[in-house]
């Protein structure tokens, strides 16, 4: 009896609890037309489900959030069966945002971004970005950018991408904690002289040198990127500090994994395969305190290049040009380094095989665009460890810059940097020499690069972006993964041709 009494005010609660829409409701949006009542209308734990077909200039402005545990969910009606063409685009303006199965395909824009986080804890998953530009090269917008914190990309897909702006960035102020996770980055064409079109960047504190603790605490894990070239120089850059790059794969990519400025960055267990592709590059680093650590590359033009930073404090010579820039905090132009110098780096465990330059350049373009620059600070009390340079072809595995001791360079006295463990393998001679801390060995017999590759296994595209991109493919239906000018010998640069150039 008493059993049946708990069932029964049981029930009155789970009714009670349905009548005040706690559990949420799903609610169907059949046109762009009803989107913004729609929208406006949702709760926390509400679904707005989007009728499958073409939305043609479809603005799915988001400004009603969800709760933790309860976010508002926006999707598709089946993954993938909604396309937005046109200028259609999505800006979470609300937190605790969740968005799903979505497919930009063909559209356009004119600034900004075709998917914006401007609030916190929001996730879009499972969706695709695919062809999104402009006619005109020139028109210069993100594909996604994140404005505020704690929001995430997952299991998304992106290609085609072919005019300014990064495909995705990260704001210089109040955006932190940001992520994109098992995403699928495949086929952006190649730009000569197209500067500021990386894959990713980020930007955030230590962008202009700031030397606090602050970062953009960005994360940029178990990623694939495939012919993703952009501007040829920089796939990931990152611009701040306290960031995370992780367990990426990038195959047959011109350009390279770069901090380009920042301090207290990971970049750990990535695998870059350039495949002999010219200007595939390894991994490129300026800034303090920065770990890299077990990483594979094989097959670019270099493996590792640790910069020579900038002296900025004064002129060394009256020719000296300093490079001054708008303090994104205040209205101010502050002097910065074009590189920071590279202090206390750990740079331990990582295996380089089959560069066609140098596997390890330490103070690397010293005195480069002397005197207009002043990029004369060597490397200082950084760890060179246990790291592996495999050279099939022989060749110079190693360089490091030496300071000029004449003036005015006589002034600079650097601290010493730490070189132990590592280890030269050389194809083209019995006992490669020691260079700079490394013992020089033969290259043993039965070597192959996968052996060297070790536990290290490289993503597929099975293994990113949305399930339903992959169900597509496996049936043979090709309209996501087109061939694009990136992947075919002789690609154009897709601008128009100017007279003379």
């Amino acid at each position: 009896m008493k059993s049946m009494r708990w069932l029964a005010a049981s029930a009155v609660v789970i009714l009670e609890l349905l009548s005040a829409g706690l559990w949420g409701r799903d609610i169907l949006v059949e046109t762009p037309g009803q989107l913004a009542g729609a929208l406006k209308a949702a709760r926390p734990g509400d679904g707005v489900i989007l009728k499958n077909g073409e939305w043609k200039d479809a603005k799915i402005l988001v400004t009603s959030g969800g709760e933790p545990g309860r976010p508002v969910e926006i999707r598709a009606e089946s993954p993938g069966g909604v396309t937005l063409s046109g200028g259609s685009i999505l800006a979470l303006n609300a937190p605790h945002v969740t968005v799903a199965g979505l497919l930009f395909q063909g559209g356009a824009i004119t600034q900004n971004a075709v998917i914006q986080f401007n609030s916190h804890h929001g996730i879009v998953h499972d969706t695709a970005v695919i062809d999104y530009n402009p006619v005109s090269f020139g028109t210069a917008y993100y594909w996604v950018f994140f404005s505020g914190d704690d929001n995430r990309v997952e299991r998304c897909y992106f290609k085609g991408k072919n005019n300014l702006e990064p495909l995705m960035g990260n704001a210089i102020e109040e955006s932190r904690r940001n992520a994109v996770v098992r995403s699928y980055f495949k086929n952006i064409p190649y730009v000569p002289e197209a500067n500021g079109r990386e894959i990713i960047r980020v930007w955030g504190s230590g962008k202009i040198e700031e030397r606090d603790d602050d970062g953009a605490y960005f994360t940029i894990e178990d990623n694939l990127f495939d012919h993703a070239d952009g501007e040829g120089v920089e796939t990931i850059s990152l611009k701040s500090n306290h960031n995370v790059v992780r367990r990426n794969t990038v195959v047959a990519t011109r350009g390279g994994i770069n901090i380009r400025r920042g301090n207290f960055n990971t970049v750990q267990e990535n695998i870059v395969l350039g495949q002999g592709l010219e200007l595939a590059h390894g991994l490129r680093m300026s800034g303090r305190d920065n770990l890299v650590q077990g990483n594979f590359v094989s097959g670019c033009d270099y493996g590792i290049r640790v910069a020579c930073g900038e002296f900025i404090a004064n002129a060394l010579t009256p020719a000296y040009v300093p490079d001054v820039k708008p303090n994104g905090r205040k209205t101010a132009q502050v002097r910065i380094p074009t590189y920071p110098q590279v202090t206390r780096l750990v740079l331990a465990d990582n295996v380089i095989v089959g560069s066609t330059g140098p596997d390890l350049e330490f103070g690397s373009d010293y005195r480069k665009h002397w005197p207009e620059s002043q990029q004369v600070l060597l490397p200082e009390e950084c760890r060179i460890e246990n790291n592996r340079f495999v050279r099939p072809h022989g060749g110079t595995s190693v360089v490091i810059s030496a300071a000029d001791s004449k003036p005015p360079f006589d002034r600079f006295k650097f601290k010493p940097n730490h070189f132990a463990g590592n280890i030269l393998l050389d194809g083209t001679k019995a006992a490669a020499e020691p260079i700079a801390g490394c013992e020089g060995r033969p290259l043993p017999t039965g070597w192959s690069e996968a052996a060297e590759r070790g536990s290290l296994k490289p993503l597929t595209a099975r293994d990113v972006g949305p399930a339903w991109v992959i169900a597509r493919r496996d049936a043979g239906n090709l309209a996501v993964e087109e061939s694009t000018a990136s992947e075919r010998p002789g690609a154009q640069d897709p601008r128009p041709k100017k007279k003379g150039r």
